[in-house]
C-alpha cells in the first residue's frame, strides 16, 4: 500500500503497529510469518478491488481499465456480478 501523503510504500519494516501488538508483530516477523511482496507493479498501486467492484455493480465506466487484459471480457461474457433477473422473478411468484 502506498501512503497518499508521502508516496512511501508500506513494508513490514515501516508499517504502523498498535503498541499492544508490537511484540506479537515482531514475533511473527522474526519467524518469517510476515513477509513483504517484492514482485509488484508500482504503477497499479492506486487500484483497489473494492473500488473496481463498486464501479462494476453500479454500472460506472472505467472498471474495465483497472483489470488485467481479458478479465473484463470474461466477466461480461459470463454475466458475473450481475443479478439474475429470472431468479428474482421466480422468487416473487
Amino acid at each position: 500500500m502506498k501512503n497518499a501523503e508521502t508516496g512511501q510504500i508500506m513494508t513490514s519494516n515501516n508499517v504502523k503497529v498498535h503498541p499492544r501488538m508490537k511484540e506479537l508483530y515482531k514475533f511473527f516477523k522474526y519467524n518469517g510469518k510476515v513477509m513483504d511482496i517484492i514482485d509488484y507493479d508500482p504503477e497499479i498501486m492506486h487500484i483497489f478491488s473494492r473500488d473496481v467492484f463498486k464501479k462494476l455493480v453500479n454500472h460506472e465506466k472505467g472498471w474495465e481499465d483497472a483489470l488485467p487484459e481479458g478479465i473484463a471480457d470474461i466477466i461480461k461474457e459470463k454475466n458475473l456480478f450481475v443479478p439474475n433477473i429470472e431468479e428474482k422473478s421466480e422468487e416473487k411468484v
